[in-house]
This record gives C-alpha cells, structure tokens and sequence, in this order.
C-alpha cells in the first residue's frame, strides 16, 4: 500500500521541479509579458530547456545567483504533499478520493474489473491534475496578485475530462452532474462575490472557484458547501491576523485563491 503513496510523492517532487518556471515566468504583473529570463541578468530561467537543473533547485539564477520565485524546494514540497497525499487516501481504502468503498468481504484481488480500475485511475488522476495547477496559482497569487486564465481553465477543463472519463468507466453519471453542478454553483457564488465587492474579489478567483467546484461537486453536495466554507472561514481568518497584528486593515487587499485552495484540498483529503 505504501509503494503508490510513495511513487506518487516522488512524481510530485520531480513535477514540482518542473512546476517552478511556470510560476516565475507567470508571476508578472497583469497585462505585462511573461518573463522569459532572470530579472537581473537576463539568462534563462532555471529548469526551462534543461538550464541549470541545479539552479532549480536552489531557486537561484545560475549566472547572477539572484533569488528567483518561491523559496527552495517550497513548489516541490506541495506539490509532492498532495501528490503523495492523495495516492494514500486512494490506496488505503481500495478506493479513489469520492469513491464507493468495496463491498464488505470482496478481496482486493477482486476488488473491480478492468473497466472499474481505469474508473478509479482517471478519478485518481483528475485530483492529481488539479493539485498540481492549484499549486501553480497558489504561488503565482501569493507573489503577483492574480490568477492566469491558462491555468484556471486548464484546472477545471483537465479535471473535468478526466472525471468523465472514470463516470464513463465506472457509470458514475450522478458524480459526473455533481461536478458540472458544483463547478456552475461555486462559480456563480464567488461572481456573487465580486459583483458585491469587486475590490475584495477577482474574475480569476470566480474561474478558480469553477475549477474547485468541479472537483468538490463530484464527491458531493456536502463536500461543494464544506470547501467553499473552509475557504471563506481561512481567508477571514487570516484577515483577522493582519487587523489583530496591525499589518492590515479592513480594506486590506490580500492575495485569496490560496485560501480558497486550501480550503478545497482540505475536504478532498479528510
């Protein structure tokens, strides 16, 4: 049980490797191009098209040694976490994040056929989607203040193929509404937000939230209404820190796809 969790882990370290030009590239002020080298010298940023492997995984320029992006091995550490994290859950109970547990007395060499196992894997996978591309945003809000469409839209797109894919081999349909429901419903909810108070909330946190929804509406209705809460409950939170620590105010504007994030991932994994 404990060799999936690991691989999977060990896949999240490597994909995390990859993940970190991404985020520098991206965390560029909105309308302004990506940045394509280090902001210092100019040379490539580390780990895009194999320059300066090491380099990556210092988080540092390989001329200039100027800090690029996150801190080191803060990308790879999430993404292996929740990579890892998810494969667990999936192995230790036989059954996929959201899916029907096996049936009292079945063994596990006659857990599901063929059709069920590539139900489970595509389940599996479409979480795994989605947590990497979190990750990616996570960052590039927390450093810039913006969620790039590529990734929002990637999410809950990838995410949404792949869901299909285990509802067309494992006949959970149902699952399947759920998901498009709850990507519409959480959606709609945070465009409600924004409408209210448009200087509190993002269009790229309502594209977000249609990602996230996808994922929470297929493991349910009470899991859509448990990550949308949990989000709101960690962003307030941490607003109340900045008032209560004088580094903020109540029109404090501060980066909130991360809580959001957390929010989600917390109901998937539990």
């Amino acid at each position: 049980m404990a060799i999936l969790p690991l691989a999977a882990a060990l896949a999240g370290l490597l994909i995390g490797l990859c993940a970190r030009a991404p985020v520098v590239r991206h965390s560029v002020a909105e309308g302004g191009p990506l940045r394509s080298g280090c902001p210092s010298c100019t040379a490539p940023l580390p780990g895009a098209r194999g320059s300066g492997l090491r380099a990556a995984v210092a988080a540092r320029c390989r001329d200039c040694s100027v800090r690029l992006g996150p801190p080191p091995l803060t990308v790879e550490a999430v993404t292996a976490l929740l990579l890892g994290a998810l494969a667990w859950k999936a192995a230790a109970g036989g059954t996929a994040p959201g899916a029907a547990a096996p049936l009292p007395g079945v063994a596990w060499a006659a857990w599901a056929t063929e059709a069920a196992q590539l139900a489970e894997l595509a389940e599996l996978l479409a979480f795994c989607w989605l947590a990497v591309l979190c990750t990616v945003l996570a960052f590039v809000d927390l450093a810039v203040r913006r969620l790039p469409d590529r990734f929002t839209l990637a999410a809950g797109l990838g995410a949404a193929g792949l869901l299909t894919v285990a509802a067309a081999t494992g006949g959970r349909w149902r699952d399947l509404l759920g998901a498009g429901l709850g990507g519409l419903a959480l959606a709609a909810f945070y465009l409600l937000l924004f409408l209210v108070n448009p200087a509190g909330m993002g269009l790229g946190d309502v594209k977000l939230a249609a990602a996230l929804g996808v994922g929470l509406g297929w493991l349910g209705r009470d899991a859509l209404i448990a990550g949308a809460f949990l989000g709101l409950l960690a962003g307030a939170l941490y607003g109340a820190a900045l008032i209560a620590l004088r580094r903020g105010s109540r029109k404090s504007e501060f980066p909130f796809g991360p809580f959001m994030i957390i929010g989600a991932f917390a109901v998937i994994l539990s």
